[in-house]
């Protein structure tokens, strides 16, 4: 007779991860929902920290993944512009330059998290925010990782999307409205980041100048000088 019991096992703790995910997530879809727009940068800041509560939850219920992917410095800085193979993990691709100092950096390189396309609008927060209801609702115990995944996946890409709409309208910049202003840009005070993306594409890459290394000294001997009476000649 064959075995009609499944081997599949719920993992330790997800039915208590599940049930907090579920529990926070009506009240965060809640102040979305109900932001008027535009609304307030200190409203989208509200609800930008909702967002990051929610997603500590729901990455409790998805496979571990770190912003650099590396087994040694898994909370290290990202390195934005990593050659094509090379890890995202900024400290290990420094060595790595220091033997190879003539690499370019990857056209496109590769996310570790789902990081949402400028321009942010409130709009984009709520289709976001849609999107986020429907995979959680979808969300069983059986449910593969990559449907866990999925959702913190949407739900980071809603918190991206808050904290650059909390931001104070500082550039007027419509990708990054909280940058800094670039007094002596070309056409009058500008967004920094924009300046700077139209000079990297303008110019290219910055080269790495590898300083060579200085030679060693050479320690000449002293010679020895004898305090009180000479040693006799024999």
């Amino acid at each position: 007779m064959p075995n009609e019991h499944s081997s599949f096992r719920v993992p330790t703790g997800r039915p208590y991860a599940l049930a907090e995910l579920r529990s926070k997530h009506p009240g965060v879809d809640d102040q979305m929902l109900y932001l008027p727009d535009p609304a307030d940068p200190t409203e989208y800041e509200t609800v930008a920290d909702q967002l990051w509560d929610l997603l500590l939850s729901a990455r409790n219920l998805a496979p571990a993944r770190s912003m650099t992917g590396c087994d040694l410095h898994p909370n290290g800085p990202v390195d934005t512009e990593r050659p094509e193979g090379w890890g995202n993990c900024l400290l290990c691709n420094q060595h790595r330059r220091i033997g190879r100092p003539g690499v370019r950096a990857a056209a496109k390189p590769a996310k570790a998290w789902a990081m949402p396309e400028p321009p942010f609008f409130h709009a984009t927060l709520m289709a976001t925010r849609k999107e986020i209801s429907d995979a959680v609702q979808d969300l069983d115990y059986r449910s593969h990782e990559d449907a866990f995944q999925h959702v913190v996946d949407l739900v980071h890409a809603a918190f991206v999307i808050a904290r650059e709409l909390s931001r104070p309208r500082i550039s007027g910049c419509q990708r990054h409205p909280g940058a800094p202003i670039d007094p002596a840009a070309d056409g009058g005070p500008r967004c920094l980041f924009c300046v700077g993306d139209e000079r990297r594409r303008r110019l290219g890459p910055p080269t790495v100048s590898v300083r060579p290394s200085r030679p060693v000294p050479q320690v000449r001997p002293r010679p020895h000088r004898y305090y009180g009476n000479k040693p006799s000649a024999r």
